[in-house]
């Protein structure tokens, strides 16, 4: 272990919300997991499986820009716990239904929809909670553990959430979901956070939502290089999103051998992923942060491009590894940057209005990639994906503020 990731894990608090998230993280994947055999359980098929993605989607849409005034206002480490709770309590409640076999689609969609609602708040506290529980220096070895017990979580939880829901019942996977996020709830108790002081400024304001967002919004507009990078975030993700979970899976059964080769796939980018965390977690401080950050974007697309030429299986492992590897890499780097940069009071709001940005255009790329598949097939499908991907990372490259972003 490095000097500085065995100093992070001396930090109590650090440890303590780091092994509470991994756990969390595993109950997600778990959850993610068993939605489709929880929607055809209770007599649903594609298009209800549909629909419950969407009402996920739906309520971060709706409040995401409002959540992130009351993530600065209410304490960060209350909103994890409760946010854990309730999760808890729903997916346990989900677990009973299955045992009593009256779980009805309407359920899956309560779930569905409050589980989406409750990551608005969850998300961005724990972003915000980070810089409250160490040093500025460790943020990015902070970030690539986080990071490292993302892609673990979604290597191994997949697996046991499907043997799980096969061998035993869709009830014993979803009575585990519960206890995860029941213990993560219960470390983030241990977690001790500096307390933030506000200024004489905010001392004499008044407690106006309004206010409280505007002051948020002012915030992204006068740091040019974060507004520039939330846009071109958004456009950039209509590549990646469609990339990622419209056009892999038809490229795994339209060039290889379907569902197991998508496997691979998925395998593939998260040990990519993994690796980018482990050798990203050893540098303490980088440099040039905007322009690195661009370019592991416009890394990704070209990679995407090159798939797009039905290369051997295993170039398209080794592609879909460095794929990994740069979309891991731009998010540390910009999860770090945003968290030293930004006032801790604002961060929750900031947050808030990047997730809006990149969740803003999914559903017209999933509608467009979806109609190009048909139309033009999976090579044309992905090398546009890659194309979108690619400019969006010139635009931000040809941004001033962005290239002296260190």
């Amino acid at each position: 272990m490095e000097k500085g990731d065995a100093s992070l894990l001396s930090n109590r608090s650090f440890l303590f919300l780091w092994t509470g998230q991994s756990i969390s993280m595993f109950g997600l994947a778990v959850y993610t997991t068993c939605l489709p055999f929880l929607v055809f359980h209770a007599g649903g098929g594609a298009v209800e499986l549909s629909l419950a993605q969407s009402i996920f989607i739906i309520p971060q849409l709706v409040f995401l820009l409002a959540s992130g005034v009351f993530v600065d206002r209410w304490p960060k480490k209350r909103i994890m716990m409760i946010a854990d709770l309730i999760r808890s309590l729903l997916v346990f409640s989900v677990a009973i239904l299955l045992v009593v076999e009256e779980l009805r689609l309407i359920h899956v969609y309560l779930l569905t929809g409050i589980i989406g609602l409750i990551g608005t708040f969850y998300r961005p506290a724990v972003r915000g909670i980070t810089p409250l529980i160490v040093e500025k220096t460790q943020l990015i070895s902070a970030n690539s553990l986080r990071s490292i017990s993302q892609q673990v979580n979604e290597m191994i939880g997949p697996a046991i959430g499907g043997f799980l829901a096969a061998s035993i019942g869709l009830y014993v996977a979803y009575a585990i979901n519960a206890v995860t996020f029941l213990l993560s709830a219960l470390l983030v108790t241990l977690v001790a956070v500096r307390t933030v002081v506000p200024d004489e400024e905010e001392n004499g304001r008044s407690d106006n939502f309004l206010d409280d967002f505007v002051e948020g919004w002012k915030t992204v507009r006068k740091r040019g290089w974060l507004g520039a990078s939330i846009l071109i975030g958004s456009v950039s993700n209509v590549g990646i999103a469609a990339f990622d979970v419209i056009i892999l899976p038809v490229y795994a059964a339209s060039a290889f051998q379907g569902v197991r080769t998508y496997g691979l796939f998925l395998s593939s980018m998260a040990i990519g992923a993994l690796v980018c965390a482990v050798v990203i977690g050893k540098i303490n401080k980088l440099s040039n942060r905007g322009v690195l950050y661009y370019l592991f974007i416009g890394l990704s697309g070209v990679f995407v491009l090159c798939l797009s030429l039905k290369p051997a299986l295993w170039l398209t492992l080794l592609l879909l590894s460095g794929i990994g590897f740069c979309l891991t890499a731009f998010i540390i780097i910009w999860d770090s940057v945003t968290q030293e940069l930004i006032d801790e009071k604002l961060l929750g709001r900031v947050v808030s209005f990047e997730m809006f940005g990149g969740l803003a255009l999914l559903p017209l790329s999933y509608a467009l990639f979806g109609f190009l598949l048909e139309k033009m097939g999976v090579s044309w499908s992905m090398s546009l994906a890659g194309l979108v991907i690619l400019a969006a990372s010139l635009l931000g490259l040809a941004n001033r503020r962005v290239r002296e972003l260190n």
